[in-house]
């Protein structure tokens, strides 16, 4: 609190005047007094310089303390101001208070002086203190708006205890199709699918439990009833008391639309009679369909992952030239002679495919083996004709 103050007083008798200023130095309070008798002057030492307290007398010749109370607030809005006066009537002085004025003294009530500044210095500086605690989380308010907004996943801040929904971001209301003002206050389950709303729920019991975060696969219904499948990443905080979650959801509709498609595809191929395999170029196995599983009699689970070169071939000849000329001319075919999984030889009429990446870059080879064991067997078994001429 300040102890030497600068402060304006507007009264027009000079004796209480220096009465006044008599009792604040007594207390330490006051470095100066400014005293001026009329409201010209009022104004003009209001515009002229920034003032720690005001006083001033309630009835004054051609002024009165209402207009000066009036014309303090529009100069000097946050300043301190007392009336001292020794003819204002009470009514008149609650009257005051109301319309901003900090406190009254009367004048045959000095000795109320200086605890009535020291309150109003007090609650003066707590009222600033409030306002810089204001003003510091406005500035955090816009920062983490900033942020929030910012994040390219729809982002739900909710309540962990009851679910209701406390902040959203704009990413957020174009996920549900509906407007923060709609989404704020609704419980998760209104907007999580019944089918996965009870998964997500015991993630976030787990994360809390193990103060971890989460990851789950789950379905969100938009306005208009559509269910669109994401992935939440969520954060358990602790803010205010209150535990709170951060989900982050990302529209995996794509995704899965592309999963449905490999496994539609995939199903296709298990139904066709060939063997079909899919090699990264280190010639690991990424793909093995059921005709693959007939003909050589390794499973799924053993393939994959696997060499293709331990896994068929004892002689690497015919495979080394395949794969120079596939990477060469982006295809090949031809006949390879491999091993099945019981160590029998058999002879495949190979196709391979060079699959590249959006770069163009080389990725895998794509296999499609069918075999002809038996036909090569017959073509080395056929009998030589022997044509004698005349």
């Amino acid at each position: 609190m300040k102890n030497t103050l600068h402060v304006l007083h507007l009264e027009d008798d000079r004796c209480d005047g220096e009465l006044i200023r008599q009792i604040l130095k007594a207390e330490g309070l006051v470095r100066d007094v400014v005293r001026v008798e009329t409201g010209a002057d009022f104004a003009a030492a209001l515009g002229q310089e920034p003032f720690d307290f005001i006083l001033s007398d309630y009835t004054l010749p051609g002024f009165n303390g209402m207009a000066a109370l009036g014309l303090a607030r529009e100069k000097q809005p946050d300043t301190p101001f007392i009336f001292v006066s020794g003819t204002i009537k009470e009514d008149l002085a609650v009257e005051s208070l109301k319309r901003g004025a900090t406190d009254y003294v009367f004048k045959n009530r000095l000795s109320r002086l200086g605890p009535a500044v020291r309150r109003a210095l007090q609650g003066a500086e707590e009222r600033d203190e409030n306002r810089r605690a204001e003003e510091a989380m406005r500035q955090s308010e816009h920062k983490y708006r900033q942020v929030f907004e910012s994040l390219t996943n729809a982002a739900f801040l909710t309540d962990l205890e009851t679910g209701r929904v406390l902040d959203v971001n704009k990413q957020g209301e174009l996920l549900l199709g509906r407007t923060r003002a709609e989404i704020i206050g609704l419980n998760q389950s209104r907007f999580h699918s019944l089918q996965t709303f009870e998964t997500y729920r015991q993630a976030q019991t787990a994360a809390d439990a193990q103060n971890a975060s989460m990851a789950v696969e789950a379905g969100v219904v938009r306005k208009d009833g559509a269910v669109i499948p994401v992935n939440i990443r969520a954060t358990i905080l602790l803010l205010y008391g209150r535990k709170l979650v951060l989900g982050l959801y990302r529209d995996i509709t794509a995704r899965k639309q592309a999963e449905e498609q490999l496994q539609e595809q995939a199903t296709l191929l298990d139904l066709v009679p060939e063997a079909v395999l899919v090699r990264d170029l280190e010639d690991r196995i990424q793909y093995w369909n059921q005709g693959a599983v007939r003909l050589y009699g390794w499973t799924i689970a053993e393939a994959l992952g696997r060499l293709s070169t331990e896994l068929l071939y004892h002689d690497l000849t015919e495979f080394n030239t395949a794969k120079r000329l596939v990477l060469e001319c982006g295809s090949w075919s031809g006949e390879l002679h491999q091993l099945t999984r019981e160590n029998h030889e058999i002879v495949v009429h190979s196709r391979w495919t060079l699959a590249r990446d959006q770069q163009g870059e080389s990725k895998s080879i794509m296999l499609v083996n069918t075999d002809v064991t038996e036909k090569s067997t017959n073509r080395l078994e056929q009998p030589v004709k022997l044509v004698f001429g005349d």
